[in-house]
């Protein structure tokens, strides 16, 4: 017989699972490919990683300080943006305060709707959501951007289905 997983399992696996996604990634990219982007206008690759960790330190802000951080703030990682090596830590620490705040949350904290900025992608854009929803935004951000990210590399020759 299997158990049923609990609400929190379930969250952390699911950005586990996102997170291993994203490092597969963070395996083929070079320092040297940060600055580069398919076509003029788009986010680099170092933006796109920034945006990953940036939008997460928002989104955990909000639920656990009820403080919305602009996103100059929650994107000023210093010159940790400017090498893989600092853009790999940034995203470790994150998410490592990321798993701090839902180890701290009870099951039913997990599940009890808390108020969101009006219109907010995270909150669904409904005013309030149970913060697991705010999670499983979060890791679905990671995705979109893990995504464009593999896109990128399948631009530059390097094709996903032979990694």
């Amino acid at each position: 017989m299997i158990d049923d997983p609990t609400l929190h399992e379930l969250l952390t696996a699911r950005l586990s699972l996102v997170r291993e996604d994203l490092d597969d990634v963070l395996g083929r990219l070079s320092d040297e490919m940060l600055a580069w982007a398919p076509s003029e206008g788009m986010r680099t690759v170092g933006g796109q990683l920034e945006e990953i960790a940036a939008t997460e330190v928002q989104i955990v802000g909000w639920m656990r300080d009820k403080r919305h951080v602009p996103y100059e703030e929650a994107s000023d990682f210093g010159d940790a943006l400017k090498t893989l090596e600092g853009l790999r830590s940034v995203l470790a620490s994150t998410r490592a305060k990321t798993l701090a705040y839902l180890d701290s949350l009870s099951e039913t904290d997990l599940s009890m709707p808390i108020p969101f900025p009006p219109k907010w992608f995270e909150s669904l854009r409904l005013p309030a959501v149970p913060p697991s929803e705010a999670f499983r935004s979060l890791a679905a951000h990671e995705w979109y951007h893990v995504g464009q990210l593999v896109s990128y590399l399948w631009f530059r020759g390097d094709n996903p289905y032979k990694w």
